[in-house]
């Protein structure tokens, strides 16, 4: 992937995931043609998941609370628990 695209805010969201009740888990599928994610975790962190169950113990990414992080896609889905309650997921996929 071209690394200017990537580093850039104007590429057109093409789904956008907004999670205030993530406290089970949610797994997002990725559309075919998304190259990558923007995470947003509100009040409290997140873990995150490539293409299986996440957990505490089980991540591969972990964004901290009221912080953004960008991922160029690893898999099809990913899987997101929070930290604790009351955490709020967003996900942008570019």
């Amino acid at each position: 992937m071209n690394k200017e695209y990537f580093m850039n805010p104007k590429a057109p969201t093409l789904v956008a995931t907004y999670d205030a009740t993530i406290s089970g888990s949610t797994t997002v599928t990725f559309n075919t043609a998304s190259e990558y994610i923007e995470v947003t975790a509100i009040d409290k962190g997140i873990f995150m998941k490539w293409g299986a169950t996440a957990s505490s113990s089980a991540f591969d990414e972990f964004i901290p609370a009221n912080t953004s992080k960008t991922f160029i896609i690893q898999a099809a889905t990913a899987q997101f628990i929070e930290q604790a309650a009351t955490a709020i997921l967003v996900v942008i996929e570019k």
